[in-house]
C-alpha cells in the first residue's frame, strides 16, 4: 500500500511537470512605462501657469540682482523664490545643506555645469558636492525659510493694502 502511494504520488509530480511544459497559457509580458503620461493641461491651468512663471522668474531675477539667490541648476527655483531668495551655493560650499527644490533636482541630474562637475556619488549611492554628502536642510532652517516666506507674504500684504 505505501509503495503504490509513493508510485501515485511520483506519477501525479510528473503529469504536473508535463503539464507545465507542454499546457502553455499566455504568460504576462512587461512593458515598458513611460515616466510620465503626456498630459493636456486645460487652457486656463496653462495660461495661470504661464502668468505665475512670469511672476516668479520676475521674483527670481529681482533677487538674484539683489545678490539673495543662487541656483545650482538651469530654471528657477520656485522654492527659493517663495522664501525670499536662497543662495543655494553658499548652501553647498558650506556644507549646510539645501532647500528642498535643490535637492531633487540635484538627485534628477538636473545641475548646472557649474556644479555639476564637483558632483559625484559615495560608495553608498549618496550624492555629494566637492566630497561633502548632500543633505536636505536641517529642520530649523527650513522652519526658518518657511518664517522668512510669511514674512514676505505679511509684508506684501501690507504693501498693497
Amino acid at each position: 500500500m505505501q509503495r503504490s502511494s509513493i508510485v501515485l504520488a511520483g506519477i501525479a509530480f510528473a503529469a504536473g511537470i508535463a503539464v507545465g511544459c507542454f499546457v502553455t497559457s499566455p504568460t504576462p509580458t512587461l512593458q515598458a512605462v513611460q515616466d510620465e503620461q503626456a498630459q493636456e493641461y486645460s487652457k486656463d491651468i496653462r495660461l495661470a501657469y504661464q502668468k505665475s512663471k512670469k511672476a516668479l522668474t520676475e521674483l527670481n531675477n529681482l533677487f538674484v540682482a539683489g545678490g539673495t539667490q543662487t541656483s545650482a541648476f538651469g530654471g528657477i527655483n520656485y522654492f527659493a523664490a517663495s522664501v525670499g531668495g536662497i543662495d543655494v551655493e553658499k548652501d553647498l560650499e558650506e556644507g549646510r545643506g539645501v532647500d528642498p527644490e535643490t535637492f531633487a533636482a540635484l538627485y534628477a541630474d538636473r545641475a548646472s555645469a557649474k556644479i555639476a562637475e564637483h558632483l559625484d556619488y559615495d560608495e553608498q549611492g549618496r550624492l555629494r558636492y566637492k566630497k561633502n554628502v548632500i543633505r536636505l536642510y536641517s529642520r530649523d532652517r527650513l522652519k526658518q525659510v518657511f518664517n522668512r516666506r510669511t514674512q514676505l507674504e505679511v509684508q506684501s500684504e501690507n504693501t498693497f493694502r
